[in-house]
């Protein structure tokens, strides 16, 4: 079979817990809240467990007989190594419907029971600890806002047509904007390590965390491109996902495109644009936060700037809007060990 997209569709049958990188043990740490979206390593993985069982049960064998396995490995690749599969997402859904993060540039400013949402522009040059640079800026003045004093960064999801608004250069309606408590509630537990050789207890060895409870209707979408044989994926199925192996709902269906909002103009040579991270990516080492690997500074209009290429495309990045980054490790199960904890780009963050 040729490879296809397919388009897969998680739902929760409990609660589920993608824990953040921090160690039980750091010291002042209390509880361990969950990271969501969960990361795509978690995603892929639940994915390439699936279709390794049901090529075991087509073909015979197990799991132990991976490493020398080269026709399951041409399916799902071999440890970090992905072989032909390829992602997109992940992406929040609502009722069928994909959601993007609120961009770090979308500020709001409440006044009396009516939010105004307007966007972050390019400020004049500054002087700071990363040069001579140029931040982002609130604009002069917002039609119908008497000041933009006390306004903050808006917070949570996105609809189709308010992404699609912002492409165009327009700021969200009311109700263009669901927050994270319409879409989960967060759920503390408390536990108790165990010692299975003795089956008894640890002594004091207690831990909590923080589940989350997604609201009927939510859900996680990852888009699985270059499976050679995507029959191997059942359309329906239940799989372990996430911290403590909670149960997922899982529904496949083949696909053609990811069908994502694009802007309606094209963009002209030397134009200004911005780019918005709608997934998390990889920070570049010894770069500031939300420059991409391979960019090296340069200088453009009396400010310092960074040159590359994304996508083959020369740009000049002149600022970023960015939250804080997030940080994932987790835990190798080939090597028994712990992930090196690496830093990522948070989505909604934004190239100038």
């Amino acid at each position: 079979m040729s490879p296809t997209t397919v388009i897969c569709h998680f739902e929760p049958l409990d609660t589920w817990f993608f824990r953040e990188a921090r160690p039980h043990g750091s010291v002042g740490n209390s509880e361990l809240g969950s990271q969501f979206p969960p990361p795509v390593r978690t995603l892929l993985g639940a994915l390439r467990t699936a279709i390794g069982d049901a090529w075991f049960a087509r073909h015979g064998g197990d799991w132990r007989g991976l490493a020398d396995n080269k026709a399951l490995q041409a399916h799902i690749g071999l440890g970090d190594d992905l072989g032909p599969l390829r992602t997109s997402g992940p992406f929040l859904t609502l009722n069928g419907q994909r959601l993007y993060p609120a961009p770090a540039n979308l500020m709001v400013q409440t006044e009396g029971s009516t939010a105004h949402y307007f966007l972050l522009g390019l400020g004049d040059v500054v002087h700071c600890d990363l040069g001579r640079v140029r931040l982002p800026a609130f604009p002069k003045q917002v039609p119908g806002v008497a000041s933009l004093k006390g306004s903050k960064p808006a917070s949570g999801w996105l609809t189709q047509d308010a992404m699609q608004r912002l492409l165009n250069g327009q700021v969200p309606r009311a109700g263009d904007l669901i927050p994270n408590h319409a879409l989960f509630d967060e759920e503390p537990r408390l536990g108790i390590g165990r010692d299975n050789a003795r089956r008894s207890v640890q002594e004091g060895l207690l831990y909590q965390t923080r589940h989350l409870r997604l609201r009927p209707g939510v859900g996680v979408e990852l888009h699985l491109h270059g499976l050679p044989d995507a029959s191997l994926l059942p359309s329906r199925t239940t799989l372990r996902l996430g911290g403590e192996g909670r149960q997922a709902a899982l529904c496949t269906s083949l696909g053609a495109t990811t069908n994502l909002p694009t802007a309606s103009a094209r963009i002209a040579p030397g134009a200004r644009f911005v780019l918005y991270h709608l997934t998390p990516s990889v920070c570049a080492a010894e770069l500031p936060a939300g420059i991409p690997t391979g960019f090296v500074r340069g200088h453009h209009e009396s400010a310092d700037c960074w040159e590359g290429q994304l996508a083959g495309q020369r740009l000049r990045i002149l600022s970023v809007a960015c939250a804080r980054p997030l940080r994932e490790g987790g835990w190798d199960l080939a090597r028994h060990e712990a992930r090196a904890v690496q830093s990522l780009l948070a989505p909604g963050s934004v190239l100038y």
